[in-house]
């Protein structure tokens, strides 16, 4: 039986098991990666294998923010992992792409297709649920084609030939919470939260999970914060239990500027790194 045949179905009562399990699964590295991608091209269910072991915890990431919308996480899981194994047969590592840049809009897709059909939760129609279908191919085409390079709305428009205002709307409600391409601190040449899953500081499945005694630990940080400051933090970690907020959208809500909540959350995440009990969540605050 090849790997797609016999890939493992997660359930709620398998899921801290299947979390133990791709803990183990070392990343790949780019250079493994092209290797894999080429070995693929030609049949190999072995190196599919590896390829896609050693993604899964990413999946996890981003089902993660998809909670709440209808399904459980263990369903969510499958889906994307469906998603990680389709964009695992097609990538093209002669693009010049991470192969986890590619991988996310596949498994997005997959997810939200998953939730239109069997939830009922995000209620696309047929037509919305087609087009976003068609963005996410001809997104990644695009991002293989400019060297990893992003589309904007405008490029998707005119490739796709459906208004801008229609691509937006879509790209809008399939984006995951967390900008994969956003840095994670304030340099020019700050690591993206893409370079950081691919690099080796990758965290194991069962830490990515916000855990009750990361939230306690969290808690204990914000008491020292005033409250504007800990506002912030809440609304752009979603650590109350919603999705974390854009820098735009904290703005609005707090009648301050981007660059302004920006800068009260960088400076935030300073102060709590050089405090002992930080010393524990530095990665996830980079």
């Amino acid at each position: 039986m090849d790997f797609e045949g016999s890939h493992k179905y997660v359930s709620r009562d398998t899921l801290s098991t299947y979390l133990r399990e791709i803990s183990k699964f070392p990343i790949t590295t780019r250079e493994e990666e092209e290797q894999l991608a080429i070995r693929i091209q030609q049949g190999d269910q072995e190196a599919l294998k590896r390829l896609v072991e050693g993604n899964l915890k990413f999946v996890v990431k981003v089902a993660q923010g998809y909670q709440g919308c209808g399904l459980s996480l263990p369903d969510l899981i499958n889906e994307g992992n469906i998603g990680l194994i389709e964009a695992a047969k097609r990538f093209d590592p002669s693009k010049g792409v991470k192969f986890i840049s590619y991988a996310v809009w596949w498994i997005r897709q997959a997810i939200m297709q998953a939730l239109a059909e069997q939830s009922g939760a995000v209620r696309l129609p047929l037509k919305q649920a087609g087009l976003l279908y068609k963005i996410s191919q001809i997104y990644n085409e695009m991002v293989q084609e400019n060297n990893g390079r992003e589309p904007t709305p405008e490029e998707l428009s005119e490739k796709l030939g459906v208004p801008v205002k229609d691509v937006e709307n879509i790209m809008r409600i399939s984006r995951n919470y967390l900008s994969l391409d956003a840095p994670l601190s304030d340099g020019e040449d700050s690591t993206t939260f893409i370079d950081f899953m691919e690099a080796k500081q990758y965290p194991a499945a069962d830490e990515i999970l916000l855990n009750q005694s990361f939230q306690d630990q969290f808690e204990e940080l914000l008491k020292g914060l005033d409250p504007r400051e800990e506002k912030i933090l809440r609304l752009r970690y979603g650590l109350d239990g919603q999705k974390p907020m854009t820098l735009e959208e904290v703005g609005k809500l707090m009648n301050l500027s981007r660059e302004r909540v920006r800068q009260i959350e960088s400076r935030t995440k300073h102060r709590l790194r050089h405090r002992a009990l930080a010393k524990r969540l530095r990665d996830y605050l980079n």
